[in-house]
C-alpha cells in the first residue's frame, strides 16, 4: 500500500488526529519552507547560519579531513555551503531529502558552485527502515550534519532511536546537530504563525497533497493553521483546526471531521544545552563542543 496513503488513514483513524509532519515536503512544501526561513519571524535559520559563518573554522577543524558529509533532510543545502570550503580535501557530500524532485534540483546550483565537490543527491526518507541507498564504507571519515533543529520533531523516544541510527547504520563518527533553545513565548509563536500566513500555507500543504496525490476534496479553507506553545513538553506544536464539520473521503475511506476537531501536524521541541545533552547520552553520544549565539536563541553541537 502507498506509504502516505497508510499513514493518512492511520492518523485520521485515532481519536486525537494526527499526521507525520515529514509529509509537508513534497516539491510545493520544501519551496514554502525555504520562504518560511527567509522571514524576519523565523529567528532558527538565520541565527543558526550565523552560528556556522562564525565558528566555521572550529567546526572544520573538529570535522578533520577526508570527510564524508551526510546531510539527511537536507532542503536547499544552504548551510552546508557556509563551512564546505573551510573544511580539508572534503571527499563528498551526500544530500538526503524525501523530495526527490526538490534535491535533484537544488543539486544542479550545488554542483555549479563546488565543482570540486563530488555530490550525490539522494531521494531518501531517513525516518523509515528501508535500506540505505549509499554505499558506507566505514573506514571513511562519515560525518553526518543535521541542522535546523530537525531533532525537535522527533518525540524523545524516537530522538534518541534516530540518534542511535546514525552510528549503526550510517556509520557516523560525529555529528554536526542543531538544537532550537527554550526562549520566550511570544518570539516562539511569532516564529510558527507569521504575519503573511507562510506557515499557514506550509500546514495547510500538506491537505492539498492529500487531495492531489491521494484523491480526495478537501476544502482547505475549512481549515485554520494554529501554533501553540506545550509548556509541559516545551514544545510548538503545529496543527489544522476545523472551521466547521466536514468529511474527508480517501480511497472509499470516510474521516467525520467535527467543527473545532483538530489535526496535529508537526512538534518542534526546544532545548535547553542540559536536556539536550542528556539526550544525546542516551542514545551514546558525547557532545564534543557547542555552539551559541549572542542571544541564546539557538545551539549547534559536535557530539562524538
Amino acid at each position: 500500500m502507498n506509504e502516505f496513503l497508510n499513514e493518512v488513514n492511520l492518523g485520521l483513524n485515532r481519536k486525537n488526529k494526527k499526521i507525520n509532519s515529514k509529509w509537508f515536503y513534497d516539491f510545493k512544501g520544501s519551496k514554502l519552507f525555504e520562504k518560511i526561513t527567509k522571514l524576519d519571524e523565523y529567528y532558527p535559520t538565520r541565527t543558526e547560519k550565523e552560528i556556522l559563518k562564525q565558528y566555521k573554522k572550529e567546526i572544520a577543524k573538529i570535522i578533520g579531513k577526508n570527510s564524508v558529509i551526510i546531510e539527511p533532510g537536507a532542503g536547499d543545502t544552504k548551510k552546508i555551503t557556509i563551512f564546505l570550503n573551510t573544511l580539508e580535501k572534503p571527499k563528498k557530500y551526500i544530500p538526503l531529502d524525501i523530495s526527490k524532485k526538490y534535491i535533484k534540483e537544488i543539486s544542479k546550483n550545488f554542483k555549479k558552485k563546488f565543482p570540486k565537490v563530488s555530490i550525490k543527491p539522494v531521494g531518501y526518507d531517513y525516518t523509515t527502515n528501508k535500506k540505505l541507498p549509499i554505499k558506507i564504507n566505514s573506514s571513511e571519515n562519515i560525518i553526518i550534519f543535521f541542522p535546523g533543529s530537525t531533532i525537535g520533531n522527533f518525540e524523545e523516544k524516537d530522538a534518541v532511536k534516530f540518534l542511535k541510527m546514525l552510528k549503526s547504520k550510517f556509520k557516523a563518527k560525529k555529528i554536526i546537530i542543531g538544537a532550537d533553545l527554550v526562549k520566550d513565548i511570544p518570539t516562539l509563536i511569532s516564529a510558527y504563525d507569521d504575519k503573511k500566513g507562510i506557515t499557514a500555507k506550509f500546514n495547510k500543504n500538506i491537505l492539498q497533497r492529500i487531495n492531489t496525490e491521494l484523491g480526495a476534496d478537501i476544502n482547505l479553507n475549512f481549515y485554520k493553521h494554529l501554533a501553540i506553545y506545550n509548556k509541559q513538553k516545551k514544545r510548538i506544536e503545529m496543527r489544522l483546526k476545523s472551521k466547521k464539520k466536514n468529511n474527508i473521503i480517501i480511497n472509499g475511506s470516510n474521516f467525520l471531521i467535527k467543527k473545532n476537531e483538530e489535526i496535529h501536524t508537526e512538534n518542534s521541541h526546544k532545548y535547553t544545552i542540559k536536556t539536550f545533552k542528556n539526550l544525546a547520552n542516551k542514545a551514546g553520544w558525547k557532545i564534543k563542543k557547542t555552539w551559541i549565539d549572542d542571544k541564546k536563541l539557538f545551539s549547534v553541537h559536535c557530539l562524538n
